[in-house]
């Protein structure tokens, strides 16, 4: 992206009314408490705006957790793929899981988080132990999860560096799938974000 575009949007309420905007949550049919929480998200990512990139995605899984939480949404965080070829655990919310995935080569073989990589797209399932090559760290966490997203985080180049990835103990619904996936679109249209931004 050129700098003259990246700075047309640098105004935290122009980030929230994008992702409102953008994310359809008025017409989703949500539920007011979800609906409700939801934009709290957006509007506690838009207040970060002008703090460093690192210190925005420390604090959003402890965002969504805590916003998400009572809808099953148990565990959320970030994992960044290193020079090792492995995906290892950043900032996250929630009971411990993997501290690293490894990758098992093509599509299918290795969960979610490689699949949206590979894909460079945000991905969902309503039922995980359908996808082919799903890795759980149930037995790690001791969640039973049921659903999940996974969102690739893309660099200013639009190259995935790091994966979002939330374990769910109810289904996720579609305007979930939605706005995450317009959330971390958006944000990286903002802030030039990298590997080093998630330690």
């Amino acid at each position: 992206m050129s700098p003259t575009m990246r700075t047309l949007l640098p105004d935290p309420s122009a980030l929230l009314r994008v992702i409102e905007l953008n994310a359809g949550l008025a017409g989703a049919g949500l539920e007011p408490a979800r609906r409700a929480a939801l934009e709290r998200i957006a509007a506690g990512v838009a207040e970060r705006l002008a703090e460093p990139a690192a210190t925005q995605l420390a604090a959003l899984p402890r965002l969504v957790g805590g916003e998400m939480k009572p809808f099953g949404w148990f565990w959320n965080g970030f994992y960044v793929l290193r020079p090792d070829g492995k995906l290892h655990l950043g900032p996250a919310c929630g009971p411990p899981v993997c501290s690293e995935l490894e990758a098992g080569g093509a599509l299918f073989t290795s969960g979610m988080c490689f699949d949206a990589l590979h894909l460079n797209q945000t991905l969902s399932a309503s039922d995980v132990g359908a996808w082919p090559g799903y890795v759980s760290c149930d037995k790690t966490s001791g969640l039973a999860t049921v659903s999940g997203i996974v969102t690739p985080l893309r660099g200013p180049e639009g190259l995935p560096f790091a994966v979002w990835d939330l374990d769910a103990a109810r289904p996720v619904l579609a305007a979930d799938v939605r706005f995450v996936d317009v959330l971390f679109a958006t944000l990286a249209r903002f802030v030039a974000l990298g590997p080093a931004d998630l330690g």
